[in-house]
């Protein structure tokens, strides 16, 4: 008899694999991209994302830019939480103004990729970005090289408070 059971499970569970596999839903997945701001920098990670999602069936990306305003980023982020998403990828605005919308979304199981500006909070999954400390130290050492000793440096700073 546990012969006959066992055949019955197997051939129950291969029944479904089959529905499961001919009724052609393929798996839909919704990835939230929250822009601090909006440059031609921007724009082209955003096409890249776009472009690479190509290449793979079900996926869908949902775009939303703070224009460098902090509350407007807290609201976009719970927004895109609230729509579904089942990854958020991040560019904060600031370090740590966007930490308690992070915070929410990690707590409600979304996987979030924080990238190239780093935040406050300790709640995401991975964080990506270049190296601009090295960055910075190798243009230093470059500008040294060309100016033999002489001549001016000016420095840009970026946004106040988020590095």
């Amino acid at each position: 008899m546990k012969g006959k059971t066992l055949s019955n499970l197997l051939l129950l569970g291969w029944c479904v694999i089959l529905m499961i596999a001919c009724s052609g839903e393929k798996p839909h997945y919704v990835i939230g991209v929250s822009q601090c701001s909006e440059d031609i920098w921007r724009s082209w990670q955003n096409a890249e994302m776009v472009m690479e999602s190509n290449f793979h069936d079900g996926v869908e990306l949902r775009f939303a830019t703070a224009l460098d305003d902090s509350e407007r980023q807290i609201q976009q982020i719970d927004s895109l939480v609230d729509s579904g998403i089942q990854l958020l990828i991040v560019a904060p605005n600031q370090r740590s103004s966007v930490k308690s919308a992070i915070d929410r979304a990690y707590d409600k199981g979304i996987p979030v990729i924080v990238f190239e500006r780093k935040t406050d909070s300790q709640k995401y999954t991975a964080f990506v970005s270049a190296d601009n400390y090295e960055m910075g130290r190798l243009m230093g050492e470059y500008v040294v090289s060309r100016l033999d000793g002489k001549g001016n440096v000016l420095e840009v700073a970026g946004l106040k408070g988020w590095w």
